[in-house]
């Protein structure tokens, strides 16, 4: 699926994804509202998708990954310290 989806974007190219995927992020936003899960499913493997062929055009992937992980471990921190504080607070 990756070399499909490298085919995909290097024939569509990086200006052109960026706008399908603001479309697509618009469509997941309805989606949600809406509360259908069908349409939810279906708008994140676009979201997912475009994502995925807008990093590889951009080369950040690794980038991407590594702030992940921070931002992850950062809320844990935070979600170590509320539990702190409620402890505290009884």
């Amino acid at each position: 699926m990756e070399e499909d989806l490298k085919r995909i974007a290097d024939h569509y190219g990086l200006n052109h994804q960026k706008v399908k995927l603001i479309e697509e992020m618009g469509e997941l936003t309805q989606a949600i509202c809406k509360g259908k899960n069908l349409n939810i499913i279906d708008e994140i493997a676009d979201v997912e998708i475009l994502l995925e062929q807008v990093k590889y055009l951009m080369k950040i992937n690794p980038d991407v990954k590594t702030r992940k992980m921070f931002k992850i471990n950062r809320q844990l921190r935070r979600m170590e310290n509320e539990s702190k504080k409620d402890i505290q607070s009884t």
